[in-house]
């Protein structure tokens, strides 16, 4: 193996290794999770359009979108009993 190789590989694992840091991964929220805490979902979904060319494809915003539209619907529901 040359030595630029050698630093290539070195380098590619260093990267790599930090991307599987579970401390440096924030978790993410699901659907569920943000139809069953409201407050988030509406601090969620303000930060999602304050900033949308940076969060709009998260998977936090599109959860957050998507149990939006749940609770819509749910409440369209009741309204309708």
């Amino acid at each position: 193996m040359t030595m630029k190789a050698s630093i290539l590989v070195s380098a590619v694992a260093a990267a790599l290794s930090g991307c599987s840091d579970p401390d440096s991964v924030q978790q993410r929220k699901t659907v569920s999770w943000f139809f069953d805490h409201r407050d988030e979902l509406q601090a969620t979904l303000k930060a999602c359009c304050d900033n949308p060319g940076e969060r709009g494809n998260t998977a936090d915003c599109i959860n957050a979108n998507e149990a939006r539209k749940k609770i819509t619907v749910q409440e369209m529901k009741d309204a309708l009993k």
